[in-house]
């Protein structure tokens, strides 16, 4: 087994292939049409494709690491995202480049939903929570560089060499991986993958008011930051000036402030990831207040923005990691199936996000402060709702997942 450090960082770097295939490549999609003799709107797609491809499969792969083992699928998704990346860089059509881009994202899927359910199988309660933070920690770093990197690779050697590196870097996870993380899922603890028991497991989930409510108020948040992601280039570069250059400055705040604030919250790893949940939660009331504000101010300062922005953005790692921790704990012989559920979730009501920013544009910072606060406020009332899980709910959780066994 190896030391924690490398496990860690082995991880990181597996679950942040997602981040890094979607933003590396986006400074070179008008390159790509050109190369491709296709539209931008068009190459735009892939993207969709991409996010669509990434949510889904997470549905299957989950339930199969439960069955099959973490090692299994992890290294299936590696070798899929590998071959979808090879193929994206080989494409010679737009159409090509679709379908490679859905192989991509199944693999990626794969690997980000058996991360938490291997990191469980290793770690429980406050230690798990810990671990998944730095995790998440070491993931968000890969949306930093991504873009720049992108942009440096596309200058060097074109559109098509942005995919070989991602090739490069998936082959080192995975040799990585191979060498030296061990399978975490004992073969006796391993439950048989069953349509009716996969179904039966599912709605114990989403039965469960405790597990669901945590798993959305992680997806709110996930739709708040989607928003400031997907409008944040209109408010900081058009409606305000900012240069595009000191855009990225900006937006690198929001991932330093991410990694200080999970950074901060494992130092109290010794209180409960629901004490944790509470200060966060009480941290984000604030923030809402400070954006609905900010929502009725005609000309509002781009400095309280951008600090609001990334006090919001920053709690994303604490949240995600501590409301995993609190379901996983709850239902750890199935945790393969609550990491699919919990991500599909996430992405699916995070989509809802960029969406809703897009269809109430007005040329103001209002659709991007209004959504962020809307969504914050919705993630905490979900935390409030969730309330304690019923010792009767996690006796017949149990007694459920032995009849599926």
């Amino acid at each position: 087994m190896t030391t924690d450090k490398a496990f860690i960082i082995i991880l990181g770097l597996l679950i942040g292939l997602s981040p890094l295939a979607i933003d590396m490549y986006l400074p070179s999609m008008p390159a790509i049409a050109s190369g491709l003799d296709t539209s931008t709107e068009l190459v735009q797609q892939s993207l969709t494709v991409f996010l669509i491809g990434f949510s889904l499969p997470q549905l299957i792969f989950g339930p199969l690491s439960d069955a099959m083992g973490r090692r299994f699928v992890i290294i299936i998704g590696a070798l899929l995202f590998i071959l979808g990346s090879v193929f994206c860089a080989l494409a010679t059509d737009i159409h090509w480049l679709l379908m490679a881009r859905a192989v991509q994202a199944a693999g990626a899927a794969a690997m980000a939903v058996t991360v938490p359910a291997l990191v469980r199988d290793r770690f429980a309660g406050a230690e798990f929570a810990r671990t998944m933070g730095v995790i998440m920690m070491v993931m968000a770093v890969a949306p930093l560089i991504a873009p720049m990197l992108g942009a440096l690779v596309l200058v060097v050697g074109g559109w098509r060499l942005i995919f070989w590196v991602l090739v490069l870097i998936a082959l080192i996870g995975l040799a990585l991986f191979y060498r030296k993380v061990d399978e975490t899922l004992a073969t006796a603890q391993r439950t048989p993958l069953r349509p009716a028991a996969l179904v039966r497991n599912y709605g114990m989930l989403l039965r469960d008011r405790h597990a669901l409510l945590h798993m959305l108020s992680a997806g709110f948040m996930f739709a708040g930051m989607m928003a400031f992601v997907a409008a944040s280039p209109f408010v900081y570069i058009e409606l305000f000036g900012v240069a595009e250059q000191y855009y990225g400055l900006l937006f690198s705040l929001n991932i330093i402030a991410l990694m200080a604030l999970t950074t901060l919250a494992n130092r109290f790893t010794h209180l409960s990831s629901k004490r944790v949940l509470q200060v966060t939660f009480a941290l984000i009331s604030l923030v809402c207040g400070l954006l609905i504000l900010l929502s009725t101010v005609a000309e509002p300062p781009l400095a309280l923005i951008v600090l609001a922005s990334v006090l919001f953005v920053g709690t994303y790692g604490i949240i995600s990691a501590h409301t995993l921790s609190e379901v996983m704990n709850r239902f750890a012989r199935i945790s393969g199936s609550t990491s699919a559920l919990g991500g599909a979730l996430r992405f699916g009501v995070g989509s809802l996000g960029g969406a809703a920013v897009g269809l109430f544009h007005s040329g103001t910072s209002v659709p991007m402060t209004s959504v962020m606060a809307l969504c914050g406020i919705l993630a905490v009332i979900s935390f409030l709702c969730a309330g304690k899980p019923a010792a009767q709910q996690i006796d017949t959780a149990a007694q459920t997942l032995d009849e599926a066994a």
